[in-house]
């Protein structure tokens, strides 16, 4: 195995790097489903929304969200609330039900406020009205691109502490690419409770580790999580690349 092997070592990280421009690193990568039936609505979300660096899919129905959401794990919904309540049942019910671990902030045009603060009682984070005549006068891009930022800090629903292993490494990696060393580590452990024999809670403990500075620690816990399983091959690229990068080469969360 050779360095080469290995990305970039200040693409990606929490710090960020200049962009080729010279402006400043976009703020997060959190993926983004915007579901709506307004074609417009959803390509405006969508330019607000990459302009901060958040990657963001459309769907139109319920549907075409569930294939999706069935493809790729999001980190936020933004969810058309006339969709949620379009006949055959609360479509917000089952978004959380189906995946507990999604943070939602409903969107809706002419709604009452009786049906937001409903909407936030079954689990939305937050809510957005969309300003009457909105194709005329669009949203506020500020105010879209706040609400989402905070809901991203929001912590995750309790119901996301699953006992599924493989969930809660999922989420730990996800939390650790938005910076949210906390909670990944809190996932980890909860983790390491229902399988402590396996490497990839101590292999991703040993990247959040690293990447804080704590190098010593983290090779640790490399050697620990290759010793937990050998054949387990980002332990050992890890553990190679920490001993002998010092430090030129950094730790990524996607594996």
């Amino acid at each position: 195995m050779s360095f080469s092997d290995f990305e970039d070592p200040t693409s990606g990280f929490c710090e960020g790097a200049s962009a080729p421009d010279g402006t400043e690193p976009v703020a997060s990568t959190a993926k983004i489903l915007v579901i709506h039936h307004e074609r417009e609505t959803q390509l405006m979300l969508t330019q607000y929304l990459q302009a901060d660096g958040y990657a963001v899919n459309t769907a139109k129905n319920w549907e075409t969200a569930f294939e999706q959401l069935q493809q790729q794990p999001v980190d936020l919904v933004i969810l058309d609330l006339a969709i949620s309540q379009q006949a055959g049942g609360n479509l917000l019910q089952q978004l959380l039900a189906f995946y507990p671990a999604i943070r939602v902030v409903v969107i809706c045009d002419h709604c009452s406020l009786e049906d937001a603060v409903e909407a936030m009682k079954q689990g939305a984070i937050d809510f957005v009205q969309e300003p009457h005549g909105y194709l005329q006068r669009p949203f506020n891009p500020a105010r879209i691109q706040a609400v989402v930022a905070e809901a991203l800090k929001h912590p995750l629903p309790a119901a996301a502490l699953s006992t599924n292993y493989d969930e809660l490494i999922t989420l730990a990696r996800q939390a650790a690419q938005q910076c949210d060393f906390d909670r990944a580590r809190e996932l980890i452990g909860e983790a390491l409770k229902l399988a402590p024999e396996r490497p990839e809670g101590l292999t991703l403990l040993g990247q959040i580790t690293e990447h804080l500075g704590d190098c010593l620690e983290a090779l640790k816990l490399y050697r620990a999580a290759y010793s937990l399983d050998p054949a387990y091959q980002p332990a050992q690229e890890n553990l190679d690349r920490a001993a002998f990068s010092q430090g030129k080469l950094r730790p990524r969360f996607n594996r």
